[in-house]
């Protein structure tokens, strides 16, 4: 049972969510990589994976101003307003609202949700497929925010893991920018969107590593970053562009069907994105042709470069999946 007495850390501010976690010293993510585990470590399902975070990667100047150019997207913005207005029929009332933003990708989601719904919280907390919920943290949340209901936030589904893990604790609902599967309680599109946030890093955009679990009656902990590292206009660029709210009472878009398929691949763009920044891929695959792909997907191409990861295009088979985008992974 969750025993600590927990509080929100307060990390440095560049989001503004309280952040359930422990945070333990400061190391640098370059230097000290002792800390981190190997890139091509895979789940096996022994929860000691879960103790260690994965490595940061280093990424250039110039490749954090070809992200900070493709913040601006309308389609992004568009699934961000109807995300907010299907929320906001469930429950009309942005007071009675609390986000759990789910490390790390849920952050910028519920900072736009938070704009887009006056009076909405959010606050940060952990969620590994495999392991669950940081419980402890969880408590905490609800305590400090006893009047809301809580509403997950992620930034998009893969393969459902994160929803299903969800509903198996009788948690939830869970609402996510881009739900190509049709997992999520409430989403913006169902259409596989690739988010320029997938690229977002522990160190650039939080402050801190990915969290690791320490026990069931803590809350899971992370490092410190140091401060040079942190990209706050990045931050506020995203913050920047999110859009005007939508009209609550506008034409709802058909959800997704939910669908799965049991598949090695990582799949679909944002997902993808992920496994170039913290796993090991071995191969990234398109089902366009090369000059969509390009066109549609530069900062994966610019990620797989970096990576030394081949690119094949032209892959048909994603179709039977349902996504455009997929890879390999390394076993591990």
């Amino acid at each position: 049972m969750p025993t600590e007495s927990a509080e929100a850390l307060s990390p440095p501010d560049l989001w503004g969510q309280p952040v359930f976690a422990r945070i333990h010293g400061e190391i640098d993510p370059f230097e000290d990589l002792s800390c981190f585990r190997p890139l091509d470590r895979a789940y096996t399902g022994d929860n000691t994976f879960w103790t260690v975070p994965s490595p940061e990667p280093r990424l250039s100047d110039d490749f954090w101003r070809d992200v900070a150019g493709h913040l601006d997207d309308e389609r992004i913005q568009a699934a961000a307003q109807t995300l907010a207005a299907a929320v906001t029929r469930w429950e009309p009332r942005g007071d009675r609202l609390v986000f759990a933003a789910i490390l790390r990708a849920g952050v910028p989601v519920a900072d736009w949700l938070c704009r887009l719904i006056p009076g909405a919280r959010a606050a940060a907390l952990s969620l590994f497929v495999g392991l669950g919920i940081d419980g402890v943290a969880l408590g905490a949340l609800r305590r400090r925010y006893p009047e809301r209901k809580v509403v997950f936030v992620d930034g998009w589904t893969g393969r459902g893991g994160v929803a299903r893990t969800i509903a198996a604790l009788n948690q939830g609902p869970l609402a996510v920018l881009v739900d190509p599967w049709g997992w999520a309680d409430f989403s913006g599109a169902g259409e596989d969107i690739f988010c320029p946030t997938a690229c977002f890093t522990g160190v650039a955009t939080l402050g801190f590593s990915r969290t690791f679990f320490v026990d069931e009656t803590r809350l899971f902990g992370a490092f410190r970053f140091p401060a040079r590292y942190r990209r706050e206009a990045l931050v506020a660029a995203w913050q920047a562009c999110c859009p005007a709210p939508g009209r609550a009472d506008a034409a709802r878009p058909e959800p997704p069907s939910r669908f799965f398929r049991e598949t090695p691949l990582r799949i679909h763009a944002n997902e993808v994105c992920r496994a170039l920044i913290n796993a090991a891929p071995r191969k990234l695959l398109f089902r366009d042709g090369a000059p969509r792909v390009a066109r549609r997907y530069p900062l994966l191409l610019r990620l797989a470069e970096h990576r030394e990861v081949p690119v094949q295009c032209g892959v048909d088979s994603l179709g039977e999946l349902r996504t455009r985008v997929a890879c390999t992974l390394a076993a591990g």
